[in-house]
């Protein structure tokens, strides 16, 4: 019997201070990009990646795209699956955001109540990312698909295939996902399987040689 395997692949670090990036487009810094790609070639050595699916963000995208020439792997971007939009507090370095961290904090402590200032709220951020989700495991084959994308969509995923609420501030407070970290689903080839968790935000990175 073959399963259908979905691991969600969060990016590198990227190549700016501490900040909330969510629209904002920042490439990965020399060790995040080193990260993804050291992920992905791991995940591929251990089970051929069948597909990529990726956010349109550079920070996912350029990764994917050299992986996807390299290893002649289809690609694809999927909108729905990039961050949450944090408005005006986007990539805007967290030491310059003056009067605004008070905002940020009481935003971590109740997500769900509090919007980010012409930003996405947390349902319209769930709302996409859920169904993106619903229209992939609905038009999935069978094999391994890698989903390159971002902190806020897995914690989102996972909450959503626990049947968990992703309202829960300690969703984002509490659940590490690090840079390049990997979180495997697999859902069986038989009617009504459901999807199982088999790993989360494990960092799949061996050690470079030394030469």
């Amino acid at each position: 019997m073959t399963s259908t395997i979905i691991t969600l692949v969060r990016h590198g670090k990227v190549a700016g201070p501490a900040a909330l990036y969510g629209r904002t487009d920042i490439a990965l810094s020399a060790t995040g990009h080193s990260d993804l790609t050291r992920a992905l070639n791991n995940l591929h050595t251990q089970t051929p990646i069948y597909n990529l699916i990726s956010s349109p963000r550079l920070r996912c995208l350029q990764v994917a795209q050299e992986f996807s020439v390299q290893h002649k792997i289809p690609l694809r971007t999927e909108d729905n699956l990039q961050e949450m939009d944090f408005g005006i507090w986007d990539g805007i370095p967290f030491d310059e955001l003056g009067d605004e961290w008070k905002n940020i904090e009481a935003f971590w402590e109740s997500p769900h109540s509090m919007q980010p200032p012409e930003g996405e709220s947390l349902t319209e951020f769930a709302a996409r990312v859920i169904s993106s989700w619903g229209s992939l495991i609905n038009n999935t084959k069978p094999g391994h698909h890698a989903i390159i994308c971002h902190g806020g969509v897995i914690r989102i995923l996972i909450a959503h295939i626990l049947n968990l609420d992703w309202r829960n501030p300690a969703l984002f407070k509490q659940l590490q996902i690090d840079y390049a970290s990997c979180t495997r689903v697999e859902i069986g080839d038989y009617e009504k399987a459901l999807p199982v968790i088999r790993w989360i935000g494990s960092r799949l990175l061996k050690p470079e040689p030394h030469i």
